[in-house]
């Protein structure tokens, strides 16, 4: 019945592509496979609750159980995550809780794929997360309130209210988020059984506040905070659970940024510091031989750069930065790192009278000198061409280097009953490049990205005979991948219906010498991955279906073992309308409507069927 449910859908989809494609209406909708953007439109039409929620709906993209993001053949570490313009990746290592930070707060979220040391440093060789966040409520009102409460499925309850100032040149924006839900759900084991997942409940809370002041109309000064705590149980891999784990994490962050547009003749100035202070810890007491583990991040930046324009269609961007690392952990010990960076790009920009309406060409170099590697140099090239018209088409290509440093863990880490860190490690060096079409026609839009990702001094966690068999991360490895993501989406009946289907195809290879994995798949890197929803629109009412499919995962390096294809169906339905001068809104949401069973990693154990209704209001 599963199956025969699914085979509908992806059918009745492809029949309404084609019947209806050629009276599709004119729009104005963009998709781009290697740099999307999404806002608010997509928060509502997805039902989010955090940042987390809006990027998986991203095909290509996975974001795991501790919201760490992974994009195309890259871990977690290896993805740069930016809010507000400050860098949230601590020198620790590992990635960014994504899923702690509410949609409420975000006005935008930008995913670049792809190398991007060139402008953001160590750690972007998968690609970055730009995220930015509220300043104020557009429209004429002075005060503005909003509040939404969400109750779902494990007893899910999250409340959230804002509130938003705009007052001549002083505005602000102001939200508290209270997240708390059972989690116990039941699962299937690698036998068939259903059994309980125990000792999975979360409880967290997140306030944020931002300050802007336009001094004139060239000049602003914004400032914000957020503040983070969790206290959160951990089950554990159903093979190894741990029913009286806890991991606490208490995090704060401080941003000052001052903008003028128009400092000197064309040239802008922007300024930023920011301290962030990140605090995370375990503690298993069935394990009373061991002591819980507590890790203190922090990082103080400056940043400092300006924008201009040199001549006619030529712009230039250049400006320094300086990065305070701090670790104070009870497994890493102290250490520091401090970074000094210069970054400059040069874009070119020529419009023309023929079927190509403009090109682009752009240059971007970076040079990073950290205090306890080698010194890096990392160069980036671009180039666009466009035509606009009846028929607008794009054509876009990078060619990139980039790298990751070792991380204070891979560094660091002091022997103990499994691993041990090695600090002779060298950083990673990846090229990248990628070349891909957009074009959109009367309500359809197409686009098709290939990518090709080479990474040398792979830094591979292994087990080693020479240090009795303890886990320790050494340059032995170096990867190549390969793939394509496409996207297409028809606007039809004045965009009433929204049809987007998005597939990737990718090809993430280990390239090492050892030849029992060469030419072998990198494990969790699936080679197909298809997402398609179809959107309705009529008055204040908006359903959403949405079809996920995620091909076979190898989880170990002979691919001699993997986990099978799953595929899942979720919808929503939204109803909003205005009442009184009081905006409204309410969505009732359904996910893994076929309650499947599966598994993203070995070991983990995922829900099933599960409800969320959510009811807000703004005034």
């Amino acid at each position: 019945m599963k199956k025969f449910l699914r085979m509908t859908l992806v059918f009745g989809c492809l029949v309404l592509i084609i019947f209806t494609g050629l009276s599709a209406q004119e729009t104005e909708e963009k998709k781009s496979t290697s740099e999307v953007v999404l806002i608010k439109e997509d928060f509502i039409k997805n039902n989010c609750e955090s940042v987390g929620d809006a990027l998986q709906t991203i095909t290509g993209v996975y974001v795991n159980s501790t919201g760490e993001i992974s994009l195309r053949d890259v871990s977690s570490s290896k993805v740069v995550v930016v809010l507000d313009g400050q860098r949230l990746n601590t020198a620790q290592g590992g990635g960014v809780n994504v899923s702690d930070m509410p949609i409420g707060n975000i006005e935008k979220i930008e995913l670049l794929r792809g190398g991007r040391s060139a402008q953001y440093g160590a750690d972007a060789v998968g690609g970055v997360i730009r995220i930015t966040t509220k300043s104020q409520q557009m429209g004429s009102k002075i005060v503005g309130m909003g509040a939404k409460t969400t109750f779902g499925s494990y007893n899910r309850q999250i409340y959230n209210i804002s509130n938003t100032i705009n007052h001549k040149k002083i505005s602000s924006f102001l939200s508290y988020q209270r997240d708390m839900w059972d989690g116990n759900y039941s699962y299937i084991d690698y036998y068939g059984n259903e059994k309980s997942l125990i000792n999975n409940q979360q409880s967290a809370f997140n306030i944020f506040y931002k300050l802007s002041l336009a001094i004139d109309s060239k000049q602003q000064v914004n400032a914000s905070t957020n503040y983070y705590k969790a206290n959160n149980r951990t089950p554990g891999m159903i093979d190894n659970l741990t029913p009286e784990a806890v991991l606490k994490y208490d995090n704060k962050s401080y941003n000052l940024s001052y903008d003028n547009s128009a400092l000197f003749k064309d040239f802008s100035l922007k300024t930023q510091g920011y301290f962030l202070d990140y605090e995370t810890k375990f503690d298993n007491p069935e394990n009373p031989n061991v002591p819980p583990s507590d890790h203190d991040n922090y990082a103080l930046g400056f940043e400092l750069s300006q924008t201009g324009t040199l001549v006619k269609g030529i712009s230039v961007i250049y400006g320094y930065s300086l990065r305070n690392d701090r670790i104070q952990s009870t497994e890493v010990g102290d250490k520091t790192r401090n970074t000094h960076s210069g970054h400059t790009s040069l874009t070119a920009r020529k419009e023309l009278n023929h079927f190509i309406n403009s090109l682009e060409a752009a240059m971007a170099l970076r040079y990073d000198s950290p205090s306890d590697f080698e010194n890096a140099l990392s160069p980036r090239f671009s180039f666009s061409a466009n035509h606009s018209g009846t028929i607008n088409i794009a054509l876009l290509a990078h060619i990139t280097k980039s790298y990751k440093a070792p991380s204070f863990n891979d560094l660091y880490w002091p022997k103990d009953a499994f691993a041990i860190g090695n600090p002779d490690l060298v950083p990673e060096k990846g090229d990248n490049y990628d070349i891909g079409i957009t074009s959109s026609y009367s309500g359809i839009s197409l686009s098709a990205n290939y990518f090709n990702n080479d990474v040398k001094n792979l830094i591979l966690w292994a087990q080693d005979p020479a240090v009795n068999n303890l886990w320790t991360p050494h340059n032995i490895s170096k990867t190549s991948t390969q793939g394509l993501e496409t996207s297409l989406t028809l606007a039809l009946f004045k965009e009433m219906i929204m049809i987007n289907g998005e597939y990737t195809f990718m090809k993430a290879l280990d390239k090492g010498p050892d030849p029992n994995y060469h030419n072998n798949y990198i494990i969790y890197r699936p080679k197909n991955k298809f997402d398609l929803t179809e959107t309705f629109k009529y008055k204040s009412i908006e359903w959403n279906l949405i079809y996920h499919y995620v091909g076979l995962r190898y989880t170990n390096s002979t691919n001699t073992k993997w986990l099978p294809s799953f595929y899942m169906i979720d919808t929503n339905l939204s109803y909003r309308f205005k009442m009184m001068d009081v905006s409204w809104n309410s969505t009732f949401e359904i996910s893994n409507i076929l309650n499947e069973s599966y598994m993203r990693v070995l070991g983990t154990a995922e829900p099933g069927r599960m409800y969320k209704f959510s009811i807000g209001v703004n005034i």
